[in-house]
């Protein structure tokens, strides 16, 4: 049982550290994420906000207590990011919502070779701005975000510079890369495919798909994105209905 992110890296021997997090009141999404990422053979690391949680994961998946103190959770994916950088690897995070139908690893490793940071490809713009020219119609999803073990972003996730560059006043992550992040001009991110690795706005169940992130309208009641937002609660059903529920 590793006791810190650092000794987790240590047992590592490639570059890409592959990780998600969550407190108590999301343990159902989470087993059932980590269900299908063993069932495709990939290996995760838990990182627990809570020791709720960290009690029910720890001798099933790898994990590692990383208590939730002052910041919005959504700061943790720059704070253990930092920490896996410093420790010299690279990571890719993933949102528990979500479910692995294949083995990713080779998808992430070639984009990071490349680029400085992976996201996900979605169409948000009311609250995200404008896509990128170098993006054409999406703009930057952090529910598959990933970052290559560098200077720069080391320093991009400390929570100074983020608090200090505006992240207060956008409130997440995903709002801060697309207003701040993706306009410098020393780094460089690269999408995810829409179809590989989709959202619930462009999923397709009969595609061939990686890593699906149930957002959208499996959200909702009855599917339909004008009646009510239910959550997690329907992100499951949701699963369950797709045959895609594991745990």
């Amino acid at each position: 049982m590793q006791k810190s992110i650092a000794d987790y890296c240590d047992t590592l021997s490639g570059e890409t550290v592959y990780w998600c997090m969550g407190d108590i009141g999301v343990l159902d999404l989470v087993l059932n994420w980590l269900h299908s990422c063993e069932i495709v053979g990939m290996p995760v690391l838990f990182v627990a906000l809570d020791t709720d949680i960290y009690n029910e994961i720890k001798d099933i998946y790898p994990t590692v207590l990383v208590l939730k103190e002052n910041h919005h959770v959504f700061v943790y994916k720059f704070i253990i990011g930092r920490q896996i950088m410093l420790a010299g690897k690279n990571w890719f995070y993933t949102d528990v919502d979500c479910v692995a139908a294949k083995h990713y690893a080779a998808d992430v490793e070639r984009l990071l070779n490349d680029n400085d940071m992976i996201c996900q490809s979605v169409k948000q713009y009311g609250w995200l701005g404008e896509p990128s020219d170098m993006h054409g119609e999406y703009n930057c999803g952090t529910g598959l975000f990933g970052m290559r073990c560098t200077d720069i972003n080391i320093s991009i996730c400390d929570t100074v510079y983020l608090y200090d560059n505006g992240y207060r006043q956008d409130g997440t992550c995903q709002k801060f890369i697309n207003t701040t992040i993706k306009h410098r001009h020393d780094v460089c991110i690269a999408l995810l495919p829409p179809t590989t690795y989709p959202t619930g706005h462009n999923f397709t169940p009969t595609a061939d798909w990686s890593i699906f992130h149930i957002t959208g309208k499996y959200a909702y009641k009855d599917w339909d994105n004008t009646k009510d937002y239910i959550g997690d609660v329907a992100k499951i059903n949701s699963l369950k209905q797709l045959g895609l529920w594991y745990s």
